[in-house]
């Protein structure tokens, strides 16, 4: 049976790590072949596509395509799954597609897949559970990509930037395609801002639309330009990690400064924010990779599992934990838990445990999903076992509820169904833990499974939903339709969705801010790393742009400081290096 991957923010690393590294092909890679056309099958068929073009550079693209048959279901009593294929350059790329009748379905085209002119295929296609192959195939129809009508000699890039307060932006000048050399002038005058010789510009001390242009010295009668909106909101670079970190942890501690651990060697250091300055502070007893943290009642941080260090073969999951104390700035062993775990949670209790749940135990195969969970209670430093979870979960969420129950969502309960003993899907269903009678109960479902998800407290107690939705819902029966964003009401026990709200950025980081609106920043677009952030208006579910980071980052740690601000450290840039900048969005 086909393994269809489902992507996860853990890495694969996190699923089944090994100590070895590998080697890079000097072969060059072949060029792209032209993808024969499918041969239509099972009866369905397009007829029309709208729109049917768009210009090169243009932004996320809904396209309705009608035709017949298109809400066409397998006879077998598993979820069917609609793709629009978008096939261009001899890569198909499947879409998730909304079917609104037997006549009309629609799918969001990425922007990035409109960056340049192609010559596109469409057609659409059903899947059934994890089957090898579809068992429809639509008809092929054209979709085009075009350069700009009157493509200009001269330009400057980026064309449009959104910054915040302090911010900056690097500008290029290219002619005819090159980069080449121009002056550099803001059409406002000083009240826009300022911009060196080089193209670096600085926002103005207050918000407004400028125009920065650029006019090339080979020809002084060509000149190009850039809008840049600057907002009241917006990200500024502060000083540096000691070390590149990524795949790491940040810890808001009881005096506000905040603890930055793991994702390389063990060290940890400390970034306050009214120096705006790190600085490092002892080292974990052991490394760790993975792992999950809970700040405790007594301000002291527990960290527990993870991947230990290995030189070869699968790296160990650790039943160890340990304490940081940030009074001493030292870490100390504590208590083993009752089975090495990565891919958990660890959730503070209103009574000061803390709830373990879940993850990936010591096995073959690069592990599996346990519904195993336990309690780690800080005046005595030992784990005790307590009820399982309803299901075995991995790369779930575990959030406490203002009554003191805690909401398990999502996560993956094993791999593929490729052999009779291997579990066969993931969990639609949610659950909570009551910790009065340490058992787990479940509680309404979610309209589509996710994994590497977000699941985010907001201040009426309910619990926002984002992102973790798999390419395919290939998995088993569920909802046709999934919800980009939901919402858990504690009283209903009920999720509901922002229906408005459709997004193709994955992997960023999400942050409730003192207004209510929450903060998306960076993450990717398809395998693009991308800088821009977002703001969340959950009463409509409508995004608006925010001033921009100063690095695009993917896997970075976003954290709310006492005062308001949000902390950025680390995570990997557009090449994949692990990064030691930080940035503070206020």
């Amino acid at each position: 049976m086909m393994r269809i991957a489902v992507a996860l923010v853990l890495s694969a690393a996190l699923l089944g790590a090994t100590g070895c590294g590998s080697g890079v092909a000097s072969t060059p890679p072949p060029q792209p072949q032209p993808q024969p056309s499918p041969q239509p099958s099972g009866g369905i068929s397009i007829t029309s596509i709208m729109p049917a073009s768009a210009v090169a550079g243009s932004l996320d693209l809904t396209v309705t395509i009608a035709g017949s048959n298109l809400d066409l279901l397998h006879a077998g009593s598993h979820q069917t799954n609609t793709v629009v294929v978008w096939s261009a350059n001899g890569t198909d790329t499947m879409l998730p597609a909304t079917v609104k009748s037997s006549a009309q379905l629609t799918a969001v085209v990425p922007a990035a897949l409109l960056a340049k002119a192609v010559a596109a295929r469409l057609f659409v296609q059903k899947w059934y559970f994890a089957d090898d192959t579809p068992f429809a195939t639509s008809n092929t129809l054209s979709f085009t990509v075009s350069a700009s009508a009157a493509p200009a000699t001269s330009a400057v890039s980026p064309t449009l930037a959104t910054l915040g307060p302090k911010g900056t932006q690097q500008f290029v000048a290219s002619f005819n395609g090159n980069q080449a050399e121009a002056t550099w002038d803001i059409e406002e005058g000083a009240a826009g801002g300022s911009i060196s010789e080089t193209g670096l510009y600085t926002v103005p001390a207050h918000v407004g639309t400028f125009h920065v242009i650029a006019t090339f010295t080979a020809d002084t009668s060509q000149k190009a330009g850039a809008t840049v909106t600057v907002v009241a909101s917006g990200f500024t670079e502060i000083g540096r990690m000691s070390k590149p970190r990524s795949g790491h942890a940040a810890i808001l501690l009881a005096d506000g400064k905040v603890l930055v651990v793991g994702g390389d060697d063990g060290s940890a250091e400390v970034f306050d924010p009214a120096t705006g300055t790190f600085s490092l502070t002892g080292s974990m007893t052991t490394p760790r990779y993975g792992a999950a943290y809970a700040l405790l009642s007594n301000g002291k941080v527990l960290m527990t599992g993870g991947f230990g260090p290995g030189s070869s073969g699968p790296l160990p999951r650790l039943a160890t934990a340990e304490l940081y104390d940030p009074k001493s700035g030292s870490f100390t062993a504590t208590g083993n838990m009752n089975e090495g775990r990565v891919a958990h949670t660890a959730t503070l209790l209103k009574d000061g445990r803390v709830l373990i749940a879940g993850g990936t135990y010591e096995s073959g195969g690069g592990g599996a999903a346990t519904a195993g969970a336990e309690l780690y209670d800080p005046a005595k430093g030992t784990f005790s076992l307590t009820g399982g979870m309803n299901t075995d979960r991995a790369n779930h969420t575990a959030t406490l509820l203002k009554s003191g129950e805690v909401l398990i969502t999502g996560g993956w309960n094993g791999h593929a169904a490729d052999a009779a003993d291997d579990p066969p899907w993931d969990p639609l269903f949610c659950e909570l833990f009551d910790p009065s009678t340490g058992a787990f109960k479940s509680t309404g479902s979610m309209s589509t499974t996710r994994n590497g998800h977000t699941a985010t407290r907001l201040a009426d107690g309910r619990v926002l939903l984002l992102g973790g939705i798999p390419s395919l819902q290939n998995i088993h029966s569920q909802p046709s339709n999934p919800r980009y964003a939901e919402i858990y009401d504690p009283a209903t026990r009920i999720f509901s969705g922002l229906d408005n709200l459709t997004m193709s950025r994955q992997s960023y980081t999400v942050t409730l801010l003192n207004s209510g609106e929450v903060l998306l920043a960076g993450g990717k677009v398809l395998d693009f790393v991308v800088p821009t952030a977002e703001l969340l208006d959950l009463t409509t579910g409508a995004l608006s742009l925010t001033g921009r980071l100063a690095t695009e980052r993917v896997g970075n740690t976003a954290t709310l400081l006492n005062d308001g601000r949000v902390l950025i450290t680390g995570g990997t840039d557009a090449n994949g290096n692990a990064l030691a900048s930080a940035e503070l969005y206020e």
